[in-house]
């Protein structure tokens, strides 16, 4: 192997020494001039080539020993490159770093960033939260995760998530909002949550998205309540419309009437099995959709049913009772009970709310006047307001944890006896409003009567 003491100095005599190597047939090497341990190492291929590389050869900072790192092969890697990476080891051996294991330390790292996509770390994500057989969430809720996720994994779901900055979060978060505020604000949400878990497993050191936590950068997200009919007239003529309804083999009546008697969840109503219906203890013993997953929710509901609620139910069973489902609906792929949506679709037909109740009437049926969910509001403020029961027997029946001052860690009580009590009052009190027995409701004071249940 030939060495050249005399130093290269410029591109011209790279060139000239790779032909006269090439002619030579031997492989030589030439240090490259004002640039200690820097060198140029020339290999023939023929008669007519050769490979030209630059490398470094250093003492270590520890081992005291002389090792070779190859920097980059000419001219691809440039004069002025090998003497810049020079100068940059020449830095990092003053800081007592083997550049060497710096090197193959930032090659692990943009590895491990091209492995760990936003889009990847984010499927790992949800994958972690579905897993977890203590906090199971519902499928509505993965539903929603995956819609907030989609405008985020578009916009930059093939980029290392540790290159992701709080501009681009923003920008999405951003557009979203100019049509839909609320989304944009819980796509935020669902994007720091996805941040903070690559944060927890080293993959990003801060989370980009805590960087907009208090800046006014998103329009707030106003709260609307469902709209519900909470005034004893006005509830009286949706139940009587509701009687009224003449839509052969939809089930809407049936599911409608039974929202206002149980005050359950649309989609649990829809969704309702056969196999939950205890006829001999007469209740619906269930595990709510929305339930599943939260502290705040009661992970299985038992309704009591009312003699009126039997009575639909029987009904339906002349019907449907050869199915899983009591409003089963054999075209729907998803899933075969009846659509929730159909509801929302019944209740703003035009052809209801034929007396025009609400300030916000429109036209179109009980949009914006009165929901689905909007039963569980009629019901809880009816209950205490016209009947007299607290609030403890009506969050019980709505499905809610009702902590006392331990938590729920001593408070589990379900006051089975007294709701059912409550339902079948409830169920008579909805008779006579669409009787038009209004007046004759006994109030009852409410103090008096949370003293007499608590």
């Amino acid at each position: 192997m030939a060495k050249v003491s005399k130093g290269i100095t410029t591109v011209t005599q790279i060139d000239r020494v790779i032909k006269q190597t090439i002619k030579a047939g031997k492989q030589a090497i030439y240090p490259l001039a004002g640039y200690k341990g820097l060198e140029l190492r020339i290999r023939p291929k023929g008669d007519k080539d050769a490979t030209a590389d630059f490398r470094h050869r250093y003492t270590h900072p520890y081992t005291g020993k002389r090792p070779y790192m190859t920097l980059g092969l000419y001219p691809a890697f440039t004069l002025e490159q090998a003497r810049q990476a020079h100068t940059n080891n020449m830095r990092l051996l003053a800081q007592n770093i083997d550049p060497i294991t710096h090197r193959d330390k930032q090659h692990t790292e943009q590895a491990t960033a091209i492995t760990h996509t936003f889009k990847a770390v984010a499927k790992d994500w949800l994958a972690e939260q579905t897993s977890n057989p203590e906090h199971t969430p519902s499928q509505k809720t993965i539903d929603n995760w995956q819609g907030f996720l989609e405008p985020l994994n578009n916009a930059f779901g093939n980029y290392p998530i540790s290159e992701v900055t709080t501009q681009q979060v923003l920008a999405v978060c951003r557009e979203i909002q100019k049509t839909h505020v609320h989304k944009g604000n819980r796509v935020k949400g669902l994007a720091s949550r996805i941040f903070a878990h690559a944060v927890a497993n080293g993959l990003v050191e801060v989370n980009p998205v805590l960087q907009l936590t208090g800046a006014k950068v998103l329009k707030p997200t106003k709260t609307n309540h469902h709209p519900a009919l909470t005034t004893p007239a006005e509830f009286a003529e949706l139940l009587k419309e509701i009687d009224q309804l003449n839509q052969p083999n939809s089930y809407n009546k049936e599911v409608l009437q039974l929202l206002a008697l149980t005050f359950a969840r649309i989609g649990d109503v829809c969704s309702m099995r056969w196999c939950d219906i205890d006829w001999q203890a007469k209740q619906w013993v269930f595990e709510p959709m929305k339930g599943q997953g939260r502290e705040d929710m009661v992970d299985c509901l038992v309704i009591p049913l009312a003699p009126q609620t039997i009575d639909i139910l029987q009904h339906m069973q002349a019907i449907t009772g050869g199915h899983d489902y009591v409003f089963y609906n054999a075209r729907r792929k998803k899933a075969h009970y009846l659509d929730p949506t159909r509801i929302n679709a019944t209740l703003n037909n035009p052809d209801m709310n034929k007396a025009g109740i609400g300030k916000d009437y429109c036209g179109q049926g009980y949009k914006d006047v009165h929901s689905p969910h909007g039963f569980r509001a009629s019901a809880k403020t009816l209950l205490m307001e016209r009947l007299g029961y607290n609030h403890l027997l009506t969050e019980l029946q709505s499905g809610r944890q009702v902590p006392d001052q331990y938590g729920n860690t001593y408070n589990r009580m379900e006051a089975i006896a007294k709701r059912t009590e409550m339902m079948s009052k409830w169920a008579n009190y909805l008779d006579d409003l669409k009787a038009g027995k209004i007046d004759n409701v006994i109030h009852t004071s409410f103090k008096q009567a949370e003293k007499k249940q608590g």
